[in-house]
């Protein structure tokens, strides 16, 4: 993937090598993308000598365990950090926990994500890749960073996952090209899509079983809840929902997908994946959240699963309704 040299990245590159404590960020309930991309950042960096510490505010889903580095991540940010990188986050406040922990603004913000706020000094995003870490592949050598097998094991893992398997409708002959590249290194894809794509744990298929149950279909739309006592009654411990939104893609029908998780201190968080080309990440801004037209997030504070259902359905059938409209006009 060419990218073209612009001075935002040679400032980038500048402020990189010049750095003596880097500190790589990512989002809260991380995914295969802000992981993989996180601990490739940090392990691009320190193919330069540089000193590199991982950060991220939730704890790193045990899927991706297998990831070099995995086990370094932590919560913090070093106070002797004296450059801070965000990659893979749409905003500001997706850093969670993090951002009250801020000693200065974020120095360069690296993303894919089409509703980026560019919070950060130097903003380099590209809402045409269909990952953070497809971007990073063809980023790393513009910036002076090498790749080497840890680097392309953490990426390709970012490009697996956040395509699900190359299945998205955002994955190009780009990306596949990519992937291409990270696989001259000594790296396994069968292993990778096996790990974070296939393979679950006992109580993930059953958090599946529980929220499947309570599917609802309603004219294109699909929905279920993933409750708290749900959650406790079968020992899932994470704060996601175990993916079951990509699984409500694939009822016959459906249009748009939505999965509703309740959270402690009365947050609701929501997952939207859209099919046929509603734009959901509209409909995220409009609770304060973001992503991309065929998958998009937010979480609304101070309420309850029947009210936060209540307004995001209403929302989101408004979404698809004028949709509808617009391809018949």
């Amino acid at each position: 993937m060419r990218i073209p040299v612009s001075k935002e990245i040679l400032k980038a590159k500048e402020w990189l090598h010049g750095a003596d404590h880097i500190c790589v960020v990512g989002h809260e309930s991380p995914d295969g993308d802000a992981v993989g991309s996180v601990l490739g950042m940090t392990w691009a960096l320190r193919t330069i000598g540089k000193k590199v510490s991982s950060s991220l505010p939730d704890d790193v889903p045990a899927n991706f365990s297998f990831l070099p580095g995995s086990e370094d991540i932590t919560s913090d940010i070093p106070l002797d950090a004296d450059m801070l990188v965000s990659v893979d986050s749409a905003d500001l406040n997706r850093l969670g926990v993090l951002v009250e922990k801020l000693a200065a603004p974020i120095d360069i913000n690296i993303d894919h994500h089409i509703s980026n706020s560019r919070f950060a000094i130097i903003n380099l995003v590209d809402s045409e890749t269909a990952a953070t870490a497809e971007y990073l592949v063809g980023l790393l050598s513009l910036l002076g960073l090498s790749m080497n097998d840890k680097v392309a094991t953490c990426l390709l893992t970012g490009l697996v996952t956040d395509t699900l398997g190359f299945r998205t409708s955002s994955t190009r002959s780009e990306t596949l090209s990519a992937a291409h590249q990270l696989m001259q290194y000594d790296v396994s894809l069968h292993d990778i899509y096996h790990r974070t794509l296939h393979r679950r744990s006992y109580e993930a298929t059953k958090l599946w079983g529980q929220a499947l149950g309570n599917v609802c279909f309603e004219d294109g739309l699909v929905w279920t809840q993933v409750t708290l006592e749900g959650k406790a009654d079968i020992g899932y411990t994470a704060r996601g929902d175990a993916d079951v939104v990509s699984q409500l893609t694939a009822i016959e029908g459906t249009e748009v997908a939505v999965v509703f998780v309740e959270r402690v201190n009365s947050e609701v968080k929501i997952s939207w994946r859209s099919l046929n080309g509603i734009d959901v990440a509209d409909v995220a801004r409009s609770f304060g959240g973001g992503g991309h037209q065929a998958a998009a997030g937010a979480s609304i504070y101070g309420t309850n699963l029947e009210r936060a259902q209540d307004v995001v359905l209403d929302r989101t059938r408004e979404a698809m309704h004028n949709y509808r409209i617009q391809l018949t006009s």
